[in-house]
């Protein structure tokens, strides 16, 4: 296992998250760069999107996603081996356990709809754990979204609404007549920021336990000027800078995860 960072030789500035918080949430971005590679799913812009807001979901917790990624969901838990191993296939005489499925993928259409089922479902069974629909930003542009939206909104639902735009030039336009629009708080956050995803999420998924209802997260591209109507940032680089900034970065403890990582996904170069 690879050894904790403990200094570095530039001027150190005080982070609003513990240390591990921020290990963790590198890791899993590291993870999720390293299974892109090793999968051959090229989308890499959303990293920081999924690993925040994993961090905040626990075990009786639901995602629903709009479209089936295996990287998403070997991060949620799921056996790497199911995807990169021979096809597991059920046994007529039903020896053979099938492995539940860690996320829930109805298809584009249905993201939304489905996902405010199932929590409709969690609150009248006071079961527990909430339910996180992940979708792509252009989805929520149709009036079965809105309609979903609000059905969510006015039953105070035990869940969150993740649109991602991190793939998309442009995003949706948040001005105050555009927030006052939908039936439930909506945040812009910059999705390849991976602290301010962790933060808001944290904040939406609080909210979700104890009862106020959804959030709508929209994870959207912040453009700096003189990029043209581009999002070039790494989020690795740049979480990759925040941490040394903050005194939570050796490059003995980066190497040593790095390697951890490659050999647990078989990325390890083989001599």
């Amino acid at each position: 296992m690879a050894t904790t960072p403990t200094s570095i030789d530039t001027p150190v500035l005080e982070s609003p998250l513990p240390a591990e918080v921020l290990h963790h949430l590198y890791a899993s971005m590291l993870k999720a760069r390293l299974l892109s590679r090793r999968l051959r799913n090229a989308k890499q812009t959303v990293e920081a999107v999924w690993s925040a807001t994993l961090q905040n979901l626990e075990e009786a917790d639901l995602i629903v996603a709009d479209c089936a990624n295996p990287v998403l969901e070997v991060l949620r838990g799921a056996d790497l081996t199911a995807f990169t191993g021979p096809k597991l296939t059920a046994r007529s005489n039903g020896d053979m356990p099938i492995p539940e499925p860690k996320i829930v993928f109805p298809g584009a259409d249905s993201t939304a709809a489905v996902a405010a089922g199932l929590a409709l479902a969690q609150k009248k069974s006071q079961a527990p754990g909430i339910v996180v629909a992940i979708v792509s930003g252009k989805i929520t542009k149709g009036s079965i979204w809105n309609q979903v939206l609000r059905f969510a909104g006015e039953n105070r639902l035990p869940m969150l609404f993740i649109a991602d735009w991190t793939d998309f030039r442009t995003s949706r336009g948040h001005e105050g007549k555009d927030l006052s629009h939908w039936p439930c708080p909506t945040i812009a956050v910059d999705g390849r920021d991976v602290i301010a995803v962790y933060r808001v999420t944290k904040e939406a998924t609080s909210a979700a336990r104890r009862g106020y209802g959804p959030t709508l997260i929209d994870c959207i591209n912040f453009l700096a000027p003189g990029t043209r109507g581009r999002d070039t940032r790494d989020p690795i680089t740049s979480f990759r800078g925040y941490l040394k900034r903050h005194n939570a970065w050796s490059d003995e403890w980066a190497s040593g995860l790095e390697s951890d990582l490659k050999n647990e996904l078989g990325l390890a170069k083989r001599r």
